[in-house]
């Protein structure tokens, strides 16, 4: 008996020299951006289309799910005990996997023409993806356009599932990336305010929303944010703050007489969306957060597509007609712009989560 405590003893002493170890590392080596920072062209590409914008711009936005989540893949963490334990080899989905998502994105920005490209969750060298530089693709599909990222995920090592140290989460760099065939004259990476509590905020996304502005032919700017918005935020606080700030961001772009756009994962739904629309056999169930109708002055507007889902449950592969979805994935527009349309493009879900919602504006 004695000798199974001292052996277990030693199992916990163990376990604790660990959990303090990477918490220690995860200290020292936490990335924690401020303020705005200037972004440079990635890898130099900037737009062959030196012109201002006329009458007529097109968006597509998606979150590509860091090529790790398609039709048959699920997100550990998002399963029930995820945070501690997870199913082995499942923390990652197989290189060929990736490959094949990431294959997908290129297919689909090539195949979907648009003035620019608001894309989430796109690494440039992580664990999770298999070191697959998916900035590089996503320039490679679009060459003509100027391409600018903005990180938004930097660690070391993300040290999930806990009581899987040999099958972590590892280590991440990814971001936003924006693509546009109009060269912008000014880009910038604005840092989110909210923080999660430490130790958690360690292996937490950095939020960011990527601004750029561009010239348009009538002599006003038209002012893009690719945004990415919290998600695991219980209470929804953090998310408040980050909509607060790009409020008084946005209103000030309008106020200066320029047109302002935000599109891109905004983890929560547009005001008064019917999410049963697109669940219709569940009875009762708790929604997911919704923007309130008065966020917003009178004018402005939100641009989704009802019919389409642009997310998915993602705690299990993809099954249609039983998996849940919903629509987080749209655009805000200023009263100065009109909505032409607004589409989702149905994939069903084949290379990530999420779906790319595709918009067309006229600047009054």
């Amino acid at each position: 008996m004695r000798k199974v405590l001292k052996w277990l003893g030693w199992l916990i002493s163990l376990f604790l020299v660990y959990i303090i170890g990477f918490l220690v590392l995860g200290t020292i080596t936490d990335w924690a951006p401020r303020g705005i920072t200037e972004l440079s062209p990635s890898a130099g590409q900037v737009a062959r289309e030196q012109a201002p914008i006329d009458s007529t711009i097109s968006l597509l936005t998606w979150n590509i799910g860091y090529g790790g989540i398609g039709n048959k893949d699920f997100f550990f963490y998002n399963q029930r005990g995820g945070f501690w334990w997870t199913k082995p080899g499942t923390v990652r989905m197989t290189e060929d996997r990736v490959r094949a998502n990431v294959t997908g994105m290129e297919i689909t920005l090539k195949a979907n023409p648009a003035d620019l490209y608001l894309l989430q969750e796109v690494d440039t060298a992580a664990y999770r993806s298999h070191y697959i530089n998916q900035l590089a693709t996503a320039r490679a599909s679009r060459p003509d356009q100027a391409a600018y990222f903005a990180a938004n995920f930097k660690s070391k090592r993300v040290p999930l599932p806990i009581f899987q140290p040999w099958d972590h989460y590892g280590y991440v760099v990814g971001g936003l990336v924006s693509l546009s065939r109009y060269q912008p004259n000014a880009s910038e990476r604005h840092q989110l305010p909210g923080d999660h509590p430490w130790p958690t905020r360690l292996f937490q996304l950095d939020r960011c929303a990527l601004r750029q502005v561009f010239p348009t032919a009538n002599g006003k700017e038209l002012v893009v944010y690719n945004v990415h918005l919290s998600a695991y935020d219980a209470d929804g606080t953090i998310r408040r703050q980050q909509m607060e700030y790009l409020r008084a961001c946005i209103l000030a772009d309008y106020a200066a007489g320029n047109y302002a756009v935000v599109g891109g994962d905004w983890n929560q739904l547009p005001p008064g969306f019917n999410w049963f629309g697109l669940n219709p056999t569940v009875k009762t169930t708790r929604l997911p957060f919704s923007i309130s109708h008065d966020f917003m002055p009178p004018g402005w507007q939100y641009a989704y597509d009802p019919g389409t889902a642009t997310v998915r449950n993602s705690a299990a592969p993809y099954v249609e007609n039983r998996t849940l979805r919903s629509v987080i994935d749209f655009y805000l527009l200023s009263p100065n712009l009109r909505l032409l349309s607004v589409n989702g493009i149905e994939q069903q879900f084949r290379y990530s989560d999420h779906q790319p919602v595709i918009v067309n504006l006229a600047l009054q």
